[in-house]
């Protein structure tokens, strides 16, 4: 605009309306700016903070939460939210970065004791384990499903046999026991833990209740 004017350009003269179209700034904004010839000052109110915010009557719940070790700050965030809060997430996170002081320290890992269980063996022939297993497998057309894996472990030597079924029941479970029985040979006993397709429930005394197939197949011993 001073270039177009010349020697007839003037701050003191010129047209706001014009300089809103050129510059974007809002005629408001050029009025101020005109007052102070056009230098663009700080806001009076920048630097100062409130006293009191939305997040002030929560303070106390999130010092709670950061003494207690909880310092997400969308957990935190979420926890306020049910309170009542209705400030934003921002706020929650400026708060729990400068009370870091409230969170307690983490724990130090103590010296290493070993491994304080024992190795379950026992004799040749005596005992196998078994359990199922689930995987994802993609099939030639590019879908997703689960696999249920069956295994089965020898305690005496550690032999395994291992095989896929489309599902864990109880045909499949006893079709995976009979394979293994033929590759490993059979055991006088079979431990399980209480999957669906061989113990129903424990009752009060916290013996197994058996499905139906196997109530009659006491070599099958549920361990805990």
């Amino acid at each position: 605009m001073r270039a177009e004017a010349g020697r007839r350009f003037s701050l003191a003269t010129v047209n706001l309306a014009e300089l809103e179209r050129r510059t974007g700034i809002s005629r408001a904004k050029l009025r101020r700016m005109k007052q102070n010839g056009f230098k663009v000052l700080p806001h009076a109110n920048k630097g100062r903070k409130s006293e009191h915010t939305i997040l002030t009557g929560y303070s106390g719940m999130l010092d709670t939460m950061l003494s207690s070790g909880i310092a997400n700050s969308s957990v935190c965030f979420e926890r306020l939210q049910e309170a009542g809060y209705c400030g934003g997430l921002t706020a929650v996170k400026t708060y729990i970065s400068h009370h870091r002081n409230l969170i307690p320290a983490p724990r130090h890992l103590v010296t290493p004791q070993g491994n304080r269980g024992r190795r379950y063996t026992t004799k040749r022939g005596e005992a196998f384990q078994m359990d199922w297993g689930f995987v994802k497998v993609q099939d030639h057309t590019g879908n997703m499903f689960t696999a249920a894996c069956f295994a089965m472990v020898c305690h005496y030597c550690r032999e395994r046999y291992v095989e896929f079924f489309p599902n864990a029941k109880q045909e499949s479970l006893f079709i995976g026991m009979i394979h293994a029985f033929r590759y490993m040979g059979v055991p006088h006993h079979v431990l399980t833990d209480n999957m669906k397709s061989v113990v129903i429930r424990r009752d009060m005394e916290g013996n197994p209740v058996w499905q139906v197939a196997v109530v009659n197949y006491n070599d099958l011993v549920p361990f805990v």
